[in-house]
């Protein structure tokens, strides 16, 4: 069996499961779904799908809720995984360029469609309450660390200076191996920790959740949905942010936002330390302006 029919074989089980419940406009939908490679399926957007299938996008949308999906964007990630642990990274980008193809301005809106996706269906995924835990926790902080594994360096960056800029006393590393080893020897109890992770529960990532429990301090993890099931019960705030199984935009841009919403609700809840900070920002950029 091909990988793509494995992976569409979820989807088929869904349909066998819900296709009962479908009205006339959304089984012909669910019929094409099922009938696409799920190759092609993850580069297909609602207005593609619904003039295929000779309807309308919030037709396409409704179908995939009906088939037990909370939308378009989680019935192509769910269906895709299979492929993703099945075919090699470069065979996944020549289906990227065939799923693609090469006129740029097409592979443009393409990539900004699938922006819009990413940022909607972490938004979906937002949690007001688990916000306000995460944001508790960081004014507490004695130091917060903000630490990004696998390629998460830069929204571990992103986030630890956003959050020194609205008043608090920030470490940032994306470093691994035993130059994070070296880098957690540092921290204490009443330090917090926000650790970025996409996707996998590697050894490396298992050893930083188990080191902070060791030292009390508390963890703050924003990931994907995958590591959100495994680990949140084992952590003090966690955040979930949503990547594309067509790789056209990144899990960066929903832990960018992410970032700067729990920056920002520290310097919502402690005003006046956050525009002395500014202000002292602004010292110090004029200063080095005039030096320069």
């Amino acid at each position: 069996m091909e990988t793509s029919d494995r992976a569409s074989g979820v989807l088929r089980q869904h349909f066998d499961q819900h296709r009962t419940q479908l009205s006339r406009s959304e089984l012909a939908v669910a019929e094409y779904l099922v009938a696409l490679p799920i190759d092609v399926l993850i580069f297909k957007s609602a207005e593609e799908i619904a003039s295929d299938a000779g309807t309308s996008d919030a037709t396409v949308i409704r179908t995939a809720r009906r088939l037990g999906f909370s939308g378009l964007p989680e019935l192509k990630r769910v269906c895709s995984r299979t492929m993703a642990k099945t075919i090699p990274t470069s065979d996944r980008l020549e289906q990227r360029f065939r799923g693609t193809g090469s006129e740029l301005p097409k592979v443009a809106q393409q990539m900004f469609a699938t922006a819009r996706e990413v940022l909607t269906s972490t938004e979906e995924q937002f949690d007001e309450q688990m916000l306000s835990v995460a944001v508790s926790l960081l004014e507490g902080a004695d130091t917060v660390w903000c630490l990004g594994m696998g390629t998460a360096e830069v929204e571990a960056r992103h986030c630890a200076m956003a959050l020194s800029r609205a008043g608090l006393r920030t470490r940032w590393s994306g470093a691994s191996g035993f130059t994070l080893a070296n880098d957690l020897l540092d921290l204490r109890a009443s330090d917090v920790v926000v650790l970025f992770n996409a996707v996998h529960e590697t050894a490396e990532f298992s050893m930083v959740a188990s080191q902070m429990s060791e030292i009390g301090c508390k963890l703050i993890l924003v990931c994907g949905v995958q590591l959100r099931a495994l680990y949140k019960d084992k952590v003090d705030a966690l955040l979930t942010c949503i990547g594309s199984p067509s790789k056209l935009a990144s899990w960066t841009l929903g832990a960018i936002v992410t970032g700067d919403m729990l920056a920002y609700g520290v310097a919502v809840r402690n005003q006046s330390r956050a525009i002395e900070t500014k202000r002292r920002l602004a010292g110090l950029r004029a200063k080095a302006e005039r030096r320069n």
